[in-house]
């Protein structure tokens, strides 16, 4: 059974209160979707997307069309107070053939609101059952349970009607039938109707128009459905409708919206990535676990030559499996992932979220993303690798690429930007600024290059505002653990995979290797040849590199050269997992080797610009790496007043 419903109807909290024997969270294939899979009652029940129709105008709708048309029955969850938005979803199934359970959920917050259902004046309308439900309190879902093998559909349906407009000979079920007449282009491709030749095709006047009419026609359905069976709702307007139209206003909403990202970012970023990380790396692996674990294994391998390399592999100071590897994973990992699904699963079931996407869609759309992608821009401040994951929210492929590359090359996590910021504050403020200048610069210039070559066109924002309300304490905690139990079933092993290769070549001294390659490209940026080492550390860890800089004496430009190097240097090894694992081998590879031409080209091209300015006004004797912060701040001033 495909479990069907509209995003924000409460689908998640009803699946939780179903499952009874298993829940398993993965990715639909070949996507990065997540879909929610469970036993109840020997009935495999398969959470689907958020939709709002069966089509294929996201990914979203299609993934869930392609679940629906594999399922033997749906239960449709409809939002009590939203009859007139999900209702349409419901007799779509209904004229699809597909055997139909309607769950009414949120029956709480419509009698709040005023409105009355008749539920079972509905259930003898639609010909299918329909079980009133509280999610959120377990209300119904024991009846909702006993009923799932009385899902039936209608003998007939208007739909019906439209088929005459399809071809005599064609050999496709009731619910092909139907998508075709709604023109959905993948299932023509794929029974070879003729009337489309790929996926997202074109139409032609007279399929529009007759896919229009079968709209207008079901939503004419779904009114009488409503006029019918629903009593007056009351009209004065509770509180929290009030205060979600201040989320909604420019004036209001920015300073709340700005508000609430700086509290992702304290919790996400400060809390969690440098205060409760910062003691688990420090104290509790750096001085308990990770001296105990290397006294265990040097006790416990024979001091033999061949007991030295897997020594090596299992405590070296890098990417220890049993050290440094499990310091990532349980210390670094672990607690920002479940801080993340905490924080993101509070503001989706308060219905912030749609909000949040809503008032910062214009701002984004400028670099071809939507709304969306606000949280996963101020998830990467925290950690990289986390963001690359919530890029999952942000729509379609093209925008998730998008979002993907710019999170991967201009956005420092907050285990470089401590270090960082302690590095920019010997430098001053005005440095600082130059700093923030040219991330801010190369985000923009990127999003609006890979707006502008990927194929396809800019998803628009559609979202429909959930009402706001009080989070539910048992819903977040059930959806965090089943998604943070998921993900480490997954990353734990990828990482531990990538990290026992790069001990192996660190080893066999192909790191070192790696490190005199880079070297010559050091002088590029002016920089000493000791950088390089800087630049591998990196790859290995972000904040290493920045780390690095600390012990090197640089002098105040190639101390800027070398921090906006190691911020658009590729992402470290994890986080480049987790693109791999996201995306694609070939986006993965695109985006490494252009975070290497980016770090670069615009690495070198400041040094040549300090390099212009100060030779403008400073005698040709000078040693560029001998001045100081005052003499090089007075050049660039010269240089502009010039």
């Amino acid at each position: 059974m495909a479990f069907v419903g509209a995003p924000n109807v409460g689908k998640s909290a009803l699946f939780g209160e179903l499952a009874e024997q298993y829940v398993d969270v993965s990715n639909y294939p070949g996507t990065t979707v997540e879909t929610t899979t469970a036993v109840i009652k020997s009935v495999t029940l398969i959470d689907t997307p958020g939709a709002y129709g069966i089509s294929s105008f996201s990914e979203e709708e299609r993934i869930t069309r392609e679940i629906i048309l594999d399922a033997d029955a749906v239960i449709n969850v409809v939002d009590a107070t939203q009859l007139d938005r999900d209702l349409f979803l419901t007799l779509q199934l209904l004229d699809m053939g597909i055997p139909t359970i309607v769950a009414l959920n949120m029956m709480d917050e419509a009698k709040a609101d005023g409105i009355d259902i008749d539920a079972s004046s509905l259930e003898t309308a639609l010909g299918i059952p329909v079980v009133p439900t509280v999610a959120v309190t377990g209300s119904g879902v024991e009846n909702l349970s006993s009923r799932l093998s009385e899902a039936t559909v209608p003998p007939s349906t208007p739909i019906t009607d439209h088929y005459d407009a399809l071809p005599d000979d064609i050999d496709a079920t009731q619910a092909e039938k139907t998508l075709l007449i709604e023109g959905d282009s993948p299932t023509a491709h794929r029974l070879d109707t003729g009337e489309v030749v790929t996926d997202g095709g074109e139409h032609s006047l007279a399929d529009i128009e007759r896919r229009e009419q079968v709209y207008s026609e079901r939503r004419t359905r779904v009114r009488t459905l409503i006029d019918r069976h629903n009593a007056a709702i009351d009209t004065e307007r509770p509180a929290r409708n009030r205060i979600g139209e201040l989320l909604m206003r420019p004036l209001t909403g920015i300073p709340i919206a700005l508000t609430l990202l700086g509290v992702i970012f304290y919790l996400i970023g400060v809390l969690v990535a440098q205060t409760f990380v910062g003691y688990a790396e420090t104290v509790l692996f750096g001085q308990y676990y990770n001296p105990a674990v290397e006294t265990a294994v040097g006790q416990l391998l024979p001091a033999t030559r061949w007991a030295d390399p897997i020594e090596f592999l299992l405590v070296n100071d890098n990417l220890g499996l049993l050290t440094i590897t499990t310091q990532y994973i349980i210390g670094v990992l672990l607690p920002l992932v479940v801080a993340f699904h905490l924080v993101i699963g509070t503001l989706e079931d308060a219905g912030i979220l749609p909000r949040l996407a809503v008032l910062t869609d214009r701002g984004l759309s400028r670099i071809g993303l939507n709304g969306r992608a606000v949280v996963p821009l101020i998830v990467g401040v925290g950690c990289v690798t986390m963001a690359v994951i919530t890029t999952r929210i942000v729509g379609s492929r093209r925008e998730r690429i998008i979002s993907t590359a710019l999170l991967g090359l201009a956005i420092p996590c907050s285990a470089q930007v401590g270090v960082i910021m302690g590095l920019l504050a010997r430098l001053g403020f005005v440095w600082w600024v130059g700093y923030l200048f040219v991330l801010l610069a190369i985000l923009g210039v990127v999003g609006v290059f890979l707006d502008r070559v990927l194929p396809g066109e800019q998803d628009a924002l559609v979202e429909q505002l959930p009402r706001l309300r009080a989070p539910r304490p048992q819903n977040i905690a059930r959806k965090s653990y089943n998604r943070t139990t998921a993900f480490l079933w997954e990353a734990g092993p990828l990482f531990g995979g990538t990290a026992l290769v790069i001990s192996t070549l660190d080893y066999i001294g192909v790191l070192e290797i790696i490190i005199r390659v880079l070297q010559p490209l050091t002088a590029v940026l002016n920089l000493p040849t000791e950088f390089s080492r800087v630049l591998i550390l990196g790859v290995i860890r972000r904040d290493f590199a920045a780390a690095g800089m600390t012990d090197m004496a640089l002098s105040a430009s190639q101390t800027f050269i070398g921090l906006v190097v190691i911020t658009l240097f590729v992402p470290c090894i994890l986080t480049m997992m987790m693109i791999l694992k996201e995306r694609d081998a070939r986006s993965a590879l695109l985006m490494w080797v252009g975070s290497w031409v980016a770090a670069f080209s615009v690495g070198g091209s400041i040094a040549v610009f300090f390099e212009v300015i100060t030779w403008s006004v400073l005698p040709v004797d000078t040693s560029l790496t001998q001045r100081v912060d005052s003499s090089v701040l007075a050049a660039v001033s010269n240089f502009l007043a010039r």
